[in-house]
């Protein structure tokens, strides 16, 4: 009876049903090769027309916006009360003048987040002021905290319920999901149609882009709240509007604070790419300085956004909980409340509307200066530098994803998705592959395909070493920590300023760019895979007369191997976010088509590349993901063995 019940397990009826997806997408490849051969890419015969759906939407909005209820009730009315909202904030702002706002900011740190992070955010203004940017800076924070104010408004009550309510969360998970997948290029032009070319259309991206770490991180904080805490409350006859006053919500505070964080560097992060669809302030600027090449100006820019970034950052961290001194309760409101009061009085000075020494360290004139010299003296280098990455890596490659089938693509991807995440991603990834190459977008998503592996190779090889070395170094690694927290606190768009600078346009310079904004990733989690190997296993290996490279070699690398495998997940999904950001310098690729979709009103063009950036993007972070989560076996083997030993 065993004997046959094994044949049955092991019997092709068997393999079959235990493998549906599997043979689904067996199925669906060799429909895709029998009717395509072996012609190269994707048949133009099969293409859907997906695009000319999107531009029929187009004109229907065109048509219909004057009149139609869902506008003149609806979507009028939204971009009123941004634009609203947004002048109000601008306004107060303005009456505070730059003594007013350094004031206000100060209190709000120290309350907040303790003195020396108050230096730093006063020193931050300081610079922005120096910069000759306040007046740019203080529209962006309007925009952002017309922005974030409502993220906060939806995501946090959205990520409560997600927190207590299972099916919500199933429902609102694939939904967070897009909303942080999608291009913000794919959703800018519809906006514009819908709200119009300026703030408002702005502010609604902005807030897709950054209500997701609101939701989420709620959400999370509600359900790490321990069961204890909320039996014991139940106990005492509370109701559960009183369990979430008075126990959920305090216990999830910290998990809140740092969805705050993070929808606030969310919406700093869209400054840029809002600009396009007509949004004031310093994207506007680093914008205006990369389409007229004046890398001067874009700079300037670019470094008070970055000052900004380093101000909120560090207030909403610290008021997230680490090493916090905090004045807490009515205090702290009575203390911001006597700030703006006093603040208001400050800004009715005549001298409270610009600050002194605008523009005093401004580093136009400097910059230009130096990349004018750049360009002359180091032409050749760069020059050849970039023939020699296209014509030996992103050319080959781009031939080579171009000229398969796109079945015989679509097998390779296949079996290597069901090989580390599974037989559902498998037939998902063929999937995807089909529907790519039936919207037309086969050769732009080879193209961005080509460029996101050669940036991934090179970032990893960076990465790696610099995060192997800081990791055997301590005065290294605190040297190297502040400058990878400043290349994670730019904006993607500023890496492109120098690097256009350098080797104009293309997609060379797109891929250099790309590999700066993904390395910190890479060396941040290498460092912390190796630092994070138990002491005692370390001890033991060195014990038995391992010498400092073997105990790496054999011991730490080993063991650091799913966390070193899950910073080559961050790293392809931001080399892929920066290579589509690359797309406005002539990158090529599904990021060129969705700049000219939005660039040219094409919603079809846009809508088309977005879809298709992410479903690559989908099938790159699940299988790059299932890397790290796969050697988890491995590894306690490894510790096994290492024990033994």
């Amino acid at each position: 009876m065993t004997a046959v019940a094994a044949t049955r397990r092991g019997s092709p009826t068997r393999w079959v049903a235990d493998r549906p997806w599997l043979v689904l997408a067996g199925i669906a490849l060799a429909i895709g090769a029998v009717a395509s051969g072996w012609e190269a890419g994707y048949a133009a015969d099969w293409r859907l027309g997906v695009g000319q759906r999107f531009d029929d939407l187009q004109f229907w909005i065109i048509d219909n916006r004057a009149d139609h209820p869902l506008f003149t009730w609806l979507f009028r009315p939204m971009a009123i009360g941004v634009a609203t909202g947004l002048a109000e904030i601008e306004a107060q702002l303005r009456l505070l003048g730059w003594p007013g706002v350094a004031l206000v900011v100060g209190t709000i740190a120290v309350t907040v987040a303790g003195w020396r992070v108050a230096v730093v955010s006063l020193l931050a203004l300081s610079g922005v002021a120096l910069l000759g940017q306040w007046a740019d800076a203080m529209t962006t924070l309007a925009l952002m905290g017309v922005a974030v104010l409502i993220s906060l408004a939806i995501g946090v009550p959205l990520g409560v319920l997600t927190g207590r309510v299972r099916t919500i969360e199933k429902v609102v998970r694939p939904v967070l999901d897009a909303m942080q997948t999608i291009p913000a290029y794919v959703y800018l032009l519809p906006l514009g149609f819908v709200f119009g070319l300026g703030n408002p259309a702005a502010i609604v991206a902005t807030i897709i882009y950054a209500v997701p770490p609101a939701v989420r991180l709620t959400a999370l904080g509600i359900h790490q709240v321990p069961a204890v805490k909320v039996e014991v409350g139940k106990a005492y006859g509370a109701t559960n509007r009183q369990l979430l006053r008075t126990v959920r919500l305090p216990l999830a505070m910290p998990s809140v604070r740092v969805g705050v964080n993070q929808t606030i560097m969310m919406a700093l992060s869209m400054v840029v790419i809002a600009s396009l669809v007509g949004a004031t302030g310093l994207g506007r600027e680093v914008l205006r300085g990369l389409q007229t090449l004046d890398v001067g100006r874009a700079l300037d820019a670019g470094l008070a956004i970055v000052l900004l970034a380093m101000l909120l950052d560090r207030i909403t961290f610290a008021a997230g909980g680490r090493g916090r001194r905090a004045v807490r309760g009515w205090r702290t409101a009575a203390l911001i409340a006597g700030a703006l009061v006093v603040g208001r009085l400050l800004g009715t000075l005549p001298f409270a509307a610009e600050p002194p020494l605008a523009g005093a360290l401004s580093v136009a004139e400097v910059t230009d200066q130096v990349f004018a010299w750049a360009r002359i003296e180091l032409t050749g280098v760069t020059t050849a530098f970039s023939s020699i990455v296209i014509r030996f890596a992103l050319d080959p490659l781009h031939l080579l994803l171009t000229s398969v089938p796109w079945w015989l693509f679509a097998g390779v991807v296949a079996v290597i998705a069901w090989r580390t995440a599974g037989q559902g991603l498998a037939f998902f990834a063929v999937v995807a592959c089909a529907t790519i190459g039936a919207m037309g977008a086969w050769p732009n998503a080879m193209n961005t395909l080509s460029q996101v592996l050669i940036a991934t190779v090179i970032t990893i090889a960076l990465a790696v070493p610099i995060g192997i070395l800081a990791s055997q170094s301590n005065g290294f690694d605190r040297a190297l920590r502040p400058v990878l927290d400043g290349m994670q606190t730019l904006p993607a768009f500023v890496y492109l300023i120098p690097v256009v600078a350098l080797f104009t346009i293309g997609r060379v310079p797109g891929l250099i760019a790309s590999v700066i904004y993904a390395l910190p990733p890479g060396v941040r989690m290498t460092n912390a895979g190796i630092r994070e190997v138990e002491a005692e296993t370390v001890e033991a290996a060195r014990s038995q007369g391992a010498t400092r490279w073997q105990v790496l070699r054999t011991v730490q690398l080993p063991l650091a191997r799913p966390t070193i495998l899950m910073g080559l997940n961050q790293t392809t999904m931001m080399v892929l976010a920066g290579v589509i950001i690359a797309g406005l310098i002539g990158a090529g690729g599904l990021g060129l088509e969705a700049i000219r979709g939005l660039t040219r009103s094409e919603i079809g063009r846009g809508a088309v590349a977005g879809i298709s950036i992410v479903l690559l993007g989908i099938v790159l972070d699940r299988i790059t993901q299932s890397l790290g989560e796969g050697d988890a076996e491995f590894v306690e083997s490894q510790r096994a063995k290492m024990k033994t030993a």
